[in-house]
C-alpha cells in the first residue's frame, strides 16, 4: 500500500480542506493508495517517519513557515527519491524559501480574473497525460516566475496574449519526481474529470510508476454486416495508444472475407470462436454479435481468461448479466459494455446543463424516439434475436437516463404493443415510465406507429427546462436568478466514441477507475426485463437491480 500525505491550509478562498475530502474520494477508488491528510506543516518535518511515497501540498502563504526543520525535511524526502505534486497556490506557498521554490520549478506572479480558456495537452508520451486531449476549464489562469522551461518537462500549456503559459510539468529532484498543476483554485477545477485525471496520475507518477510497455492485443467476435460495427471497432482500437487489433472470428465465409479485406494483417481469421481463444496473443475480446448470442459467447470468453467488451444491450435478461459478472470476478478479467453514447454531443451538452443546475432541480424527463415506418427484415427486428424493440436504441436511452438522475429506482411500468407490422415480431410500439427514490419521474417511448413528431428530450426542473426536438436542435429556458431566458445551445461538445476505448486502455494500463461497469449495464437490463414484465401483468414492477 502506497500512503500519500496532503498537506493543506491558507485562506479559505482556496478550498484546500475540501479539495482533500474530494481528494480522498478519489484515492479510495484506487487500489494499492491511501490518502493522509493534514493541515499541521511540521508533518513535513517528518516525512521519512512517515514511509509516505508522495506528498501533495495545496496551501496558499505561509511565507516564512517552512522553517530549517520543515524545509529539511522536505527537501530530504524528495532528494532522497519521495514524490512532490505542487497544486494550483503551492506555487504561492512559502515564498520565504528559496530551496523550495528552486524544487517546484518556479512560483506565483500574477492571474487574469477567473474565465473558460483551455488546457492544451503538448505530450502524449508521458504517463500523466497519455491519451489525454485539450480540453477547456473554467478556472484562475496563474503567471509564473522563477520558471525555467529548459529544467522541466511541459505536459500542458496554455495561451495569453501571444505567449505559452505552463499549465503542468514534471521534474527531477535528486532522486525524487516533482509534478506541477497550476490549475485547481477551487472545487468548480476540483471536479473536472480532466483535472482530476491528472492529479492521480501525477501522484501515481510521483509514487515511482512507470508506463506500462506492452498492448491490450483485441480480438473482434463479429465482424458485420450491421452498421459496419466490426470496422468501427477496428477504427477506434486502432486510435487507441495501447490498443491492437490482433484478430477477427466472423461465422460467415463471406464477411470473414471483408474482414481481410479491410483489416489486412492480422495474425488470425478464425470461423470458430474457440480457434481465436486458443490465441494467447488476444487478451481482450469485443462481443459484435447479435443480442441473443452476448452472454453464451461472452460466458466463453471469460472462461477462457479473456478481458471482455459487449456491444450493447448487456444481455437478455437479468438473470444472465449476473452470472457474466460473477465469472469476471472469479477470472480477474474485465467486462464492460460498449455504451459508446455517453460520449455524444447532445448528451454530453445537456448533462453539462444540468450540472450546472440551469434549470434548478429535475423532477421529470421525457425521451422519444418515435416515427412511422416499416420496420426492416433482418434480426434487429426479430423479438427472439433482439430481444424486443426497447432492446436496441432503448439500451442506451436508459443508460444515459441511469447517468442523469443519481438515485435507486422504487416504481416502474412497461407497455407495449403489437398493431400494424405483424410480418416482423418486435413491438410496433412500447413505453416505459419510472419513478426514482429522489421524486423524478421518466417516460420513455419507442414507436415504429407513431405518425407525429415529438420532441426527443424534454426535461423539466424547478427552475426552467431543456427540450431537444426532432430535428436535433436543443433549446433551453431557465429562470435562474429571477431571470426568464430562452436560447438555442450550441453543442458543448464533439461526440467521440474512441474515448470509450481510451478509459478501457487507462482502466487495463493504468488502473484507472472503468467508466462503463458491469453493474451500471445490468440495470438497463433490470429495466428493460421488468418492462416487458410489467406489460404482460398489467401492473407495476419494482426492477430486480434498482
Amino acid at each position: 500500500m502506497k500512503k500519500i500525505l496532503y498537506v493543506y491550509g491558507g485562506p479559505e478562498f482556496h478550498p484546500t480542506r475540501a479539495a482533500g475530502e474530494l481528494l480522498s474520494n478519489l484515492i479510495g477508488s484506487k487500489e494499492g493508495y491511501c490518502l493522509e491528510t493534514t493541515s499541521d506543516l511540521d508533518m513535513l518535518a517528518r516525512l521519512s517517519e512517515g514511509k509516505y511515497a508522495a506528498v501533495v501540498v495545496y496551501t496558499t502563504g505561509f511565507a516564512d513557515e517552512l522553517t530549517p526543520e520543515r524545509e529539511r525535511g522536505l527537501l530530504d524526502f524528495i532528494e532522497s527519491g519521495g514524490g512532490f505534486v505542487g497544486v494550483h497556490s503551492a506555487a504561492d506557498s512559502f515564498r520565504g524559501s528559496r530551496r523550495y521554490i528552486d524544487m517546484l520549478g518556479c512560483e506565483f506572479l500574477t492571474h487574469p480574473d477567473h474565465h473558460s480558456f483551455k488546457v492544451e495537452i503538448v505530450n502524449t508520451d508521458h504517463p500523466i497525460t497519455t491519451r489525454m486531449e485539450t480540453f477547456t476549464i473554467a478556472d484562475e489562469m496563474y503567471h509564473l516566475q522563477s520558471y525555467d522551461p529548459s529544467k522541466v518537462t511541459v505536459l500542458a500549456e496554455t495561451n495569453w496574449q501571444g505567449r505559452k503559459l505552463p499549465l503542468a510539468y514534471t521534474k527531477s529532484y535528486g532522486q525524487g519526481r516533482v509534478a506541477y498543476l497550476a490549475n485547481g483554485h477551487d472545487l468548480r477545477a476540483w471536479i473536472h474529470p480532466e483535472f482530476q485525471k491528472m492529479l492521480l496520475r501525477a501522484i501515481s507518477w510521483s509514487a515511482g510508476e512507470e508506463k506500462r510497455s506492452g498492448k491490450i492485443r483485441c480480438g473482434l467476435l463479429g465482424f458485420g454486416p450491421t452498421c459496419n460495427m466490426g470496422a468501427g471497432h477496428a477504427s477506434w482500437i486502432g486510435q487507441t495508444e495501447g490498443m491492437e487489433v490482433v484478430a477477427v472470428c466472423d461465422a460467415s465465409p463471406d464477411r470473414l472475407a471483408a474482414a481481410k479485406e479491410q483489416l489486412p494483417g492480422m495474425k488470425g481469421y478464425f470461423t470458430n470462436l474457440d480457434d481465436m481463444l486458443a490465441m494467447d496473443e488476444v487478451d481482450l475480446v469485443v462481443n459484435i454479435l447479435p443480442h441473443y448470442l452476448h452472454a453464451p459467447l461472452a460466458m466463453k470468453c471469460l472462461e477462457a481468461g479473456k478481458h471482455v467488451i459487449m456491444e450493447k444491450p448487456f444481455c437478455l435478461t437479468v438473470a444472465e448479466g449476473k452470472d457474466l459478472i460473477q465469472k469476471a470476478r472469479e477470472q480477474g478479467v474485465m467486462l464492460s459494455v460498449f455504451h459508446c453514447r455517453r460520449w455524444d454531443d447532445d448528451y454530453m451538452t445537456i448533462r453539462e446543463l444540468l450540472n450546472k443546475r440551469l434549470i434548478g432541480d429535475v423532477f421529470h424527463i421525457d425521451y422519444s424516439s418515435v416515427g412511422y415506418h416499416q420496420p426492416g427484415f433482418e434480426w434487429r427486428s426479430d423479438k427472439a434475436v433482439s430481444g424486443g424493440l426497447m432492446y436496441d436504441w432503448g439500451a442506451h436511452i436508459i443508460d444515459w437516463i441511469l447517468n442523469l438522475i443519481p438515485s435507486e429506482m422504487t416504481q416502474l411500468m412497461g407497455d407495449f404493443q403489437k398493431r400494424v407490422w405483424h410480418a416482423v415480431t418486435n413491438e410496433d410500439h412500447g413505453k416505459i415510465n419510472i419513478k426514482f427514490k429522489n421524486g423524478v419521474t421518466v417516460d420513455i417511448m419507442m414507436s415504429s406507429i407513431a405518425a407525429v413528431n415529438r420532441p426527443k428530450w424534454q426535461i423539466l426542473g424547478t427552475q426552467g427546462s431543456i427540450e431537444m426536438n426532432a430535428q436535433d436542435e436543443i433549446y433551453l429556458t431557465s429562470m435562474v436568478n429571477g431571470v426568464r431566458q430562452h436560447s438555442k445551445i450550441e453543442r458543448m461538445f464533439g461526440a467521440d466514441w474512441k474515448k470509450y476505448y481510451w478509459n478501457v486502455a487507462d482502466h487495463l494500463l493504468m488502473d484507472e477507475e472503468l467508466i462503463v461497469k458491469p453493474e451500471q449495464a445490468l440495470r438497463v437490463i433490470s429495466i428493460l426485463e421488468a418492462a416487458s414484465q410489467s406489460s404482460e401483468l398489467g401492473r407495476s414492477v419494482t426492477p430486480e437491480v434498482l
